[in-house]
């Protein structure tokens, strides 16, 4: 892969692409954890090319994971997904012109992906108080899934074009876990106003959920579909180093 240098290990069950960063980063707490989630049909070098973007501090350990599902994209090429999606549903709701709503339940096969990853979080020893947790897509959602449902608090929450799901869970969880003792929760999240995949009205009311119960950010809008434009990495890297909720990655 140009421009970044990386080491491939799998991690209980998981591959990992570990981008290598100068100076080398080491395992313990005195280092960020960025532990970005790739979307469906995509793989971990998907996001990895973001790294010679990213201002990320100094000896941050970085890890893109690889969802365990196999997805055959044809012409002889395989992706990766975190959990199945329903393609006969997602066809009805494009004929009848709908907008695809995944908030009533938790989707099938995520509550194994949630587990097997903080698996590997544990695995990796990154301590969650110094780990950001982030996705895009499938990815995204998965990372508030564990972010919420997880009972230590992470470092921080980056959400890229994910959605809402499991409304009902994420409320109840959210406000259990922050807004009833007083904790925060420090997120940025974007999306495209164009997303023909994962609605906007939907990430709005994702940012809504989290900000009332006990989140702290910001719901980054561009005039797009389901990506991620240098906008918004220069957005994020803002994030990492001022102009919005300061993330703290000292002990």
């Amino acid at each position: 892969m140009p421009q970044i240098q990386y080491k491939e290990h799998s991690v209980e069950g998981i591959k990992i692409i570990e981008v290598l960063t100068t100076p080398q980063a080491t395992q313990g707490n005195s280092h960020l954890n960025f532990f970005c989630m790739h979307g469906y049909g995509a793989n971990g070098f998907d996001l990895a090319g973001l790294v010679p973007h990213l201002a990320l501090p100094p000896g941050s350990r970085l890890f893109f994971p690889e969802g365990p599902i196999a997805v055959d994209l044809g012409m002889g090429y395989t992706g990766r997904a975190w959990f199945p999606i329903d393609w006969n549903e997602i066809e009805r709701i494009r004929r009848e012109g709908g907008l695809r709503d995944l908030s009533k339940t938790l989707p099938a096969g995520m509550a194994e992906a949630r587990d097997q990853v903080i698996s590997v979080l544990k695995a990796l020893n990154a301590e969650p108080s110094q780990t950001i947790l982030a996705g895009f897509s499938q990815g995204a959602m998965l990372a508030t899934e564990i972010a919420l449902s997880h009972e230590a608090y992470f470092a921080g929450l980056l959400i890229l074009s994910g959605t809402l799901v499991n409304r009902v869970g994420w409320e109840t969880q959210a406000e259990k876990k922050f807004r009833a003792k007083g904790k925060l929760l420090q997120f940025l999240q974007s999306h495209g106003r164009l997303d023909p995949v994962l609605p906007f009205q939907a990430a709005e009311r994702l940012h809504t959920l989290l900000t009332a119960h006990g989140g702290v950010g910001e719901l980054v809008p561009f005039e797009g579909q389901h990506e991620i434009p240098m906008e918004v990495v220069q957005r994020v890297n803002r994030w990492f180093g001022g102009g919005g909720p300061r993330l703290s990655f000292s002990n």
